[in-house]
């Protein structure tokens, strides 16, 4: 008797639904960013264009470092659209203070701009990254080389609490106090735009890009911290 067996790729598939019934999962069937993708509650959110990790985080409920760590990201350019990341369980960012840049809380507490999303400052290339170890000294933001005398703008809506003209290795410097305990520096500027105080629209022009600190060329050095802890900014930039 001549025994027919199935063909390739019809006996593979009968392979993996018995793993899958095995491991007690569904193949993903679901529509939508985000869904339920196994019986041990695993989530996963597809990337959408024009998103940011922090905003899939903010909307997810969980921490920005726990969906970094979860999904083992190194590099914020690698995030692509149509890419799955993973939710994880559980939320809460540590909190530190940052260095060399003064930490400034305004008075009263902003409340504009909740859950804005962040914009690019100044369109230019990004010539030193989050962490990059420089001259002994470990940037806590990213340096954006742009023509001297570009217009810089309010990454977010919020209000003037630090300005100095001539901040040791930073040059010129502003930092704005946005809402959900965040705050942007932009540093290196030829020019300062506004005072201490200024309530600022999100896009508005703060700064011309100069080369007033340790920057070797025109360029603007730009951080965002939350809770005093500075961030990785390309995790929030679009």
């Amino acid at each position: 008797m001549r025994v027919r067996f199935p063909p390739p790729a019809r006996f593979l598939s009968f392979i993996l639904a018995g793993i899958l019934a095995v491991a007690g999962c569904a193949p993903y069937r679901g529509e939508g960013p985000a869904e339920r993708i196994s019986s041990a509650g695993v989530v996963t959110h597809r990337v959408e264009r024009g998103e940011t990790l922090w905003s899939i985080a903010h909307r997810a409920g969980v921490s920005l470092d726990d969906l970094v760590k979860e999904n083992r990201i190194s590099n914020a350019s690698r995030v692509e659209v149509g890419q799955r990341l993973v939710i994880p369980s559980g939320h809460g960012a540590a909190v530190s203070h940052a260095e060399r840049i003064p930490a400034v809380v305004l008075n009263r507490p902003v409340s504009v701009g909740v859950g804005e999303q962040f914009i690019w400052p100044v369109q230019g290339r990004v010539i030193s990254i989050f962490g990059t170890r420089r001259r002994g000294r470990v940037s806590k933001g990213i340096d954006i080389q742009a023509p001297s005398g570009t217009e810089v703008r309010a990454t977010r809506s919020g209000k003037v609490s630090f300005v100095h003209e001539e901040l040791p290795g930073f040059g010129k410097t502003i930092i704005l106090e946005h809402a959900d305990g965040f705050a942007s520096v932009y540093a290196y500027v030829r020019e300062i735009l506004v005072r201490q105080g200024d309530p600022i629209a999100q896009r508005q022009v703060i700064a011309r890009v100069g080369e007033t600190g340790r920057t070797e060329v025109p360029a603007l050095h730009f951080e965002i911290r939350r809770n005093q802890k500075a961030q990785n900014p390309l995790y929030y930039l679009p």
